[in-house]
């Protein structure tokens, strides 16, 4: 089952696709594990789409919103289609959203957190590492790459964890981070992040500003 579940999300449009144990994320926080969503979770499957190059390297703001807005939708449309062939095929699943809406929110520190950590789910899931800048990085497409998960009640093997790819002596992150978010500490100070990266053009629309710390890492280049 998990060769058509990977082979079907691949067809869907899938870049990559990560299968892991649920009790793999038993150390995430009370709430955000995957038994206190679907309690008779067994399995995660962890799928990612590749952002472009192009768009990673231009300094557009409305093509970066554009795009990294619509990747999310599409990542959430092919975590519900993955879903119904799990149905289909005898199992349980639910999708579990790959930004909002969530639940957990902090407005003193404007600091968030998903239903579920796609990016930890996706180093338990032998997809890639987290870098300095706390954006997963992978082999084929540095931290190009957006994420979704769907939880299930089919069981899964846990894969060996992907050797780090952030360079050790790489910094390259921090130092274009002129917010002062980033200290290379693999954590990134939303509240600061935050106001640096969102603004409006000037008939409204909100935007990303700033993606530069993801386009300097040299593993995003590949």
């Amino acid at each position: 089952m998990q060769k058509k579940i990977h082979d079907y999300a691949l067809a869907k449009g899938a870049s990559l696709v990560g299968f892991t144990a649920a009790h793999a994320m038993d150390g995430a926080p009370k709430g955000f594990r995957p038994t206190d969503i679907m309690p008779a979770a067994r399995g995660i499957i962890v799928l990612a789409k590749v952002l472009p190059k192009g768009i990673i390297t231009s300094d557009n703001a409305a093509v970066y919103t554009l795009h990294h807005t619509k990747l999310l939708e599409q990542l959430d449309t092919l975590a519900y289609d993955v879903t119904l062939f799990i149905e289909q095929h005898g199992g349980m699943a639910i999708p579990i959203p790959a930004d909002d809406p969530y639940f957990h929110w902090e407005e003193d520190r404007k600091h968030g957190m998903g239903l579920l950590s796609h990016r930890h789910a996706a180093v338990k899931a032998g997809l890639g590492s987290l870098g300095k800048n706390a954006l997963l990085i992978t082999p084929q497409y540095g931290n190009r790459v957006r994420l979704v998960t769907v939880l299930t009640d089919i069981a899964f093997e846990s894969p060996q964890e992907v050797t780090d790819l952030c360079l050790t002596d790489c910094h390259r992150c921090v130092d274009v981070c002129h917010s002062g978010a980033q200290t290379g500490s693999y954590f990134v100070e939303q509240k600061t992040c935050r106001h640096y990266m969102s603004t409006k053009s000037d008939r409204g629309h909100s935007l990303y500003c700033c993606w530069q710390c993801q386009a300097a890492c040299p593993a995003g280049q590949r």
